[in-house]
């Protein structure tokens, strides 16, 4: 299962820089999904360039390994300070998308407790290391678990738009709507279990990428220059990776004897 966690490095790191680029097309700090920011409250497109060559570079250290888990904090705080808090006021009105910056935000957590700390050589370092990592990798799994739940809950409060959003070469609409519901309560409420966090994870992985590959990548083909579609794409990509990631490294977390995490 380890052998997953470098593969969901890369994809993780490739949907941030794409997230990046799209910071500096939309010029706004668009990871999350934000609203509008206040009228009058100029700060565009300064913020979209700056955040988002911070994305790309914090990305690419992510992908080679230097700084990566102050990287991964990095990402993770641009997200909530630019996202998850420009959310709060409007809650009610958009709360997917709100749980969804919440995801990304918490998912980075356990990108960064991928890495473990290179100067914990002796043995209670190790072990406050592993602690902190435990605790980062909880943390990332209940924003992962919250937004799973708040789309299953979507799934079956707004039926007639999934419906709609599924492509129509795929048969019986109302069926996968309401299916796909009960699998993301299901996998959002494993990931709160710390025995089927692992198998959660992988299954909730494999989920989303299949989303990624039948759903995400026809309607941006269909459609290139619709916004939506184009984070869509980004966003299902990057969470691929949490999960890949989040199911290589429990194991390793889960046996005390033998912690091994590739570097």
């Amino acid at each position: 299962m380890n052998k997953l966690v470098t593969p969901g490095r890369l994809i993780y790191a490739i949907g941030i820089i794409s997230l990046a680029v799209l910071c500096l097309v939309f010029k706004d700090f668009i990871v999350g999904r934000p609203p509008a920011w206040p009228s009058g409250f100029n700060i565009n497109p300064a913020l979209a360039y700056i955040s988002g060559l911070a994305l790309a570079i914090a990305a690419i250290a992510i992908v080679f390994n230097r700084k990566a888990r102050p990287a991964a904090f990095l990402i993770s705080a641009l997200i909530f300070f630019f996202s998850v808090l420009r959310h709060l006021p409007h809650f009610m009105n958009d709360w997917v998308n709100a749980y969804k910056s919440l995801a990304l935000a918490g998912g980075s957590f356990i990108i960064a407790a991928s890495f473990p700390e290179q100067s914990s050589t002796k043995d209670l370092g190790f072990r406050a290391d592993e602690r902190f990592r435990k605790v980062l990798i909880t943390i990332g799994s209940i924003c992962l678990a919250a937004f799973f739940v708040a789309c299953g809950y979507a799934h079956f409060k707004f039926v007639d738009f999934i419906e709609s959003f599924i492509p129509s070469y795929i048969p019986f609409h109302v069926f996968w709507a309401y299916f796909c519901g009960i699998c993301l309560f299901a996998g959002g409420i494993g990931l709160l279990i710390p025995q089927t966090r692992r198998l959660a994870a992988l299954l909730s992985g494999m989920m989303v990428l299949g989303w990624f590959l039948l759903l995400h990548i026809p309607r941006f083909i269909a459609n290139m220059n619709d916004p939506s579609d184009r984070m869509g794409l980004c966003e299902s990509f990057t969470l691929v990776g949490i999960f890949f990631v989040l199911a290589g490294i429990l194991p390793g977390l889960e046996n005390k004897r033998t912690l091994k995490v590739p570097a």
